[in-house]
């Protein structure tokens, strides 16, 4: 039995920018995230496994919760006007790829990056969004 991710992180951050792409040749959409404040944490290209997001009623935000190798934590914010407006996106809604870089989305090498595949968001019934 596989246990399951719970979250000890006490903050989150807000991404700098944001949007959605395709990346390679898969045909899963990602959403890229750019988090400058991460650019000494983000120093090698990691593929992530462990994740969770939670609602923050408070906030009216989901929170995207993650954790690396040797238990480094991270949380990603995603406010309903702020960047939740990229998870109400139609791609949002079915699995996709997330990509959190510390680098301008302007930029021609987005590496380091953290990388997770396949995400799944279910909606949390009091967010209405």
């Amino acid at each position: 039995m596989s246990s399951r991710y719970i979250p000890q992180v006490r903050e989150a951050v807000i991404p700098e920018d944001g949007g959605w792409a395709q990346l390679g040749e898969d045909d899963t959409a990602a959403l890229v995230l750019s988090v400058p404040e991460w650019s000494e944490k983000l120093d090698q290209s990691e593929e992530g496994h462990e994740y969770v997001w939670l609602y923050d009623r408070s906030n009216d935000a989901y929170l995207f919760c993650f954790r690396l190798d040797e238990d480094r934590e991270y949380s990603i914010a995603f406010a309903k006007e702020h960047a939740g407006l990229l998870l109400k996106d139609k791609r949002g809604y079915q699995p996709f790829n997330l990509l959190v870089t510390a680098r301008l989305l302007s930029e021609k090498d987005l590496n380091p990056c953290f990388l997770f595949r396949n995400v799944t968001l279910k909606r949390h019934p009091q967010a209405g969004w």
